[in-house]
């Protein structure tokens, strides 16, 4: 008699929920989804794509893939508005009762109850009830997806617009003493998305700390800050003109502190995450505590066995953090179960290992150390090893990487260590690469100004060599780090403990973590004095006898007053840098690099850890910028993809082979692949790695001698799907066919799913054409959010080389970017043809 597959129940269908399903239902897990609405997605799938000209790595499309993705797996039963009424235990597990009568024994429960926006009524002062034009956030995603945001303005083109930060968080009156930690981020991509939109708009963001935290935020926010106004300090109350109907905001004058009236067109609240209004019933049910907030992110709150907590249940987190989350417990559901796979054991052959963790600094040692612990014969090329219990961690502190070559499961490593070339085969690598953190010059040389580092050090250790005055300086070299932020809040309470006098000087404070606005606040109680400025000018640093002078023109004061400040040491932190060779190294792994210079390109699909290669993965602070919680998180989020990837499965058809016969071995495909899934053999013929393969199609786009072969996207195939006066959109499977699919379509339009928009070349155009149809879209992902990371330039490309032809209309061939969450966008695109 078989025995039945383990069941766990998900509750609540967010991206958290859908993460951990999908692990899980990759496996012979039979997996129930409790979802109290009737559509899955979650807040997320309500939300507007942030694109501009390229994509802003909101995350919100993909929550519209996993839906479709999510709802096609068989082994996974969803419970639409439905909730756990009941859970008692059995000798088979939990028996699960839901409020329409429904139960099942399950083994294991994931809680991915989400989050309730903060409900901006609670504070009377910003009359929400009765001004139709102060709106939330939530709101104005409502507006962009729906492309209604004219109608709300009345259509005026050049509106003045507020954003009010910290609605509902950072609050101590109702509770709320914690940063929400993604509020920040969202006003600057929707105050970004309204510039689009709008060019004319003139934005005001009011802030009491902008959170500048996370990849590629400080490039983005040094260039949206050049654009908007921002305003420290969050206004008491939102006023209406009685005679023009316009919103009024009352601030300071900061040149003579008297009182100043703005108005504006509307005003957006940045509103906080609070818990799901269910989470307190469904812990009552699970026997589960939740802490004061109604989260589980503090020691005070409590788990049951069998019980796990993913997302916005948890703790406030973006929508990629929350899909990373939800792998993460899905993974540990299934080793509890004792069903997660294990990469083959490595023999004791020293040129083979599950794993090769790239870095030098402590991180990759933690790194390699927390893989190795899990099993895995893991070597670390580049630092000395840490402490290895487990016997399964071989370091190499000399070792610099020449050449990286293979695909997943097999790669090829060879090294250069103790003058000589060595090999190294592996079936997975993670770069942990170590950013440079420079010293930041204050433009006076003195041994009495320290890094936070030694600071901290002496705080700790010798607390008696430290000056009676001391000053820490952020944001001196740029957005401050993180890390950095935490450890200067802490180090200066620990300074105050010892009898010292701290002042901290910013432009901002962060704080993240879920205690960080409490660390914040204890600070300020242990007598921590909190200064502000702008920008490094308008401090000035001078060297004195026992220490140093400051003039500083502080932020909050009027601009004709300066402050006078001297200390016996200056703390400034150090600065993280891409180090020198992270192209090169980047280059080596055939993986792009940020904006910023640092490892790992920003796309959502990959992030944040993942890779175009299957089998890559990235961790650390070379990639991202990481503590030492979200490194423990990267790490068992790399171990949730090396038990579940199937990397030594059996190969699979990836509906791509190269005809050997035509080939030309120009090497085309080689060099674009952006997922290194083409090899050369020995006689330096391409090959295709199944295993590696994302079936994007690039390669046989760009093919010269046609020689790279499609079962299911031929050219004539493709082609062959026009019809006589019919307008033909080859959609893009993850981005525009989904958008397609939201919304309802005019006749004589048919849509053509394909794997990639890049697929979609200039002899399928033209093919097309000439088989009757009246018009050629190809709808794909935006710049950036391509997953194989191109696809979308090559699709443009092929339409402008189309658009080239003598006699061809503009108007008969287009490419338009369609992300999955904008169907409505994608009807007005094809409506209009």
């Amino acid at each position: 008699m078989n025995e039945s597959p383990p069941c766990v129940m998900i509750i609540g269908g967010g991206v958290a929920g859908m993460s951990a399903a999908q692990v899980l239902s990759d496996f012979d897990v039979s997996v129930h989804i409790v979802e109290k609405r009737d559509r899955l997605g979650g807040h997320s799938a309500m939300w507007a794509c942030m694109a501009t000209g390229a994509c802003e790595n909101c995350g919100a499309c993909l929550s519209i893939d996993m839906v479709n993705d999510v709802s096609d797996r068989p082994n996974v039963d969803i419970h639409f508005s439905s909730r756990l009424l009941k859970l008692e235990e059995t000798d088979n597990g939990m028996k699960a009762t839901l409020e329409d009568g429904k139960s099942f024994v399950v083994q294991k429960v994931i809680v991915a109850t989400g989050f309730s926006p903060f409900d901006p009524g609670r504070i009377a002062s910003f009359h929400t009830d009765c001004q139709k034009n102060v709106i939330t956030t939530a709101h104005l995603n409502t507006l962009l997806k729906n492309e209604a945001l004219n109608d709300f303005l009345d259509g005026n083109t050049a509106p003045d617009i507020a954003f009010i930060q910290c609605v509902g968080s950072r609050n101590r009156k109702i509770g709320n003493d914690y940063c929400s930690q993604v509020c920040c981020k969202v006003a600057m991509r929707h105050a970004n998305k309204l510039l689009h939109l709008l060019p004319h708009a003139r934005i005001t963001i009011f802030y009491m700390d902008l959170q500048v935290i996370g990849k590629e935020t400080r490039s983005f926010y040094k260039s949206l800050a050049k654009q908007v106004d921002l305003v420290q300090g969050v206004p008491a109350e939102i006023l209406e003109n009685s005679e023009n109907g316009r919103l009024r905001i009352v601030t300071e004058n900061r040149d003579d502190q008297a009182r100043l009236a703005r108005e504006y067109d509307a005003v957006v609240l940045s509103v906080g995450m609070t818990p799901s209004p269910e989470m307190e019933d469904t812990a009552d049910i699970l026997g589960i505590s939740q802490n004061g907030w109604g989260f589980f992110n503090t020691a005070d709150a409590s788990l049951a066995s069998n019980i796990h907590l993913a997302g916005c249940a948890r703790t406030p987190v973006d929508i990629v953090s929350s899909m990373q989350d939800g792998r993460i417990a899905g993974g540990r559901v299934l080793g509890e179960l004792g069903l997660a796979r294990a990469l083959p054991a490595a023999d004791d052959n020293d040129h083979l290992a599950a794993v090769a963790v790239f870095g030098e600094g402590e991180q990759a040692v933690s790194a390699a150390s927390a893989i190795a612990a899990e099993g895995y014969r893991t070597v670390l090329l580049g630092a000395e090893g840490g402490p290895d219990p487990s016997g399964n961690l071989s370091a190499i502190d000399d070792a610099r990487i020449l050449q990286v070559s293979g695909t997943a499961g097999n790669f090829s490593i060879v090294y250069a260590s103790g003058g000589k070339r060595h090999a190294l085969f592996c079936r997975a690598i993670v770069s942990a690469e170590a950013a440079d953190f420079s010293e930041i010059d204050p433009g006076v040389a003195s041994e009495r100004i320290f890094s936070l580092a030694a600071f901290s050090s002496r705080i700790a250790n010798s607390p008696e060599t430290v000056p009676e005055n001391v000053v820490i300086l952020l944001d001196y070299g740029g957005p401050e780090y993180k890390k950095w932020a935490r450890m200067a809040l802490q180090d200066a309470i620990g300074a105050k403990g010892a009898g010292k006098s701290v002042s901290i000087i910013a432009t901002k404070m962060l704080v993240h973590r879920p205690d960080g606005q409490r660390v914040y606040d204890a600070a300020r109680k242990a007598g921590v004095n909190f200064l502000r400025y702008e920008k490094p000018g308008d401090i000035r640093i001078e060297k004195i006898e026992k220490g140093f002078s400051l003039m500083l023109k502080e932020a909050t004061l009027p601009s004709a007053m300066d402050i006078h400040l001297e200390c016996g040491c200056l703390v400034i932190p150090a600065k993280p840098n891409p180090a020198p060779d992270f192209q090169e190294k980047a280059g080596l792994l055939r993986q792009k690099t940020d904006r910023e210079g640092f490892f790992q390109s920003p796309n959502v699909r990959h992030r944040p850890t993942g890779s175009t290669r299957k089998g890559i993965f990235f961790a650390g602070n070379g990639h991202d910028e990481t503590d030492t919680d979200d490194l423990k998180a990267e790490v068992e989020d790399v171990l949730t993809f090396l038990k579940t990837q199937p990397l030594d499965m059996p190969p699979v058809d990836s509906g791509v082979e190269i005809n050997e016969k035509m080939c030309a071995k120009c090497l085309t495909c080689y060099r674009i692949c952006p997922h290194g899934a083409i090899v050369l053999t020995e006689k330096m013929k391409p090959r295709i790695i199944a295993d590696a393969c994302f079936s994007c199609h690039l390669c046989m786009a760009n093919c010269p001698a046609h020689a790279i072969e499609s079962i299911d996207f031929t050219g004539d195939a493709l082609s062959g799907a026009a019809e006589n006066e019919m307008l033909l959109v080859y959609a893009c499977e993850r981005s525009g066919f989904l958008a397609a699919s939201g919304t309802s379509l005019p006749d004589g339009i048919k849509v053509v799913k394909i794997p990639c928009a890049c697929r979609i070349n200039i002899d399928v155009i033209l093919k097309a054409l000439l088989k009757g149809a009246s018009k050629v879209v190809v709808a794909g992902c935006h710049n950036g959010n391509c997953r194989s990371m191109e696809g979308a330039r090559e699709a443009a490309l092929g339409v402008r080389q189309a658009l080239r032809i003598p006699g061809m209309e503009e108007s008969r061939v287009v490419f338009e970017p369609v992300a999955a969450n904008e169907s409505v966008k994608f009807k007005r695109i094809v409506s209009k043809a």
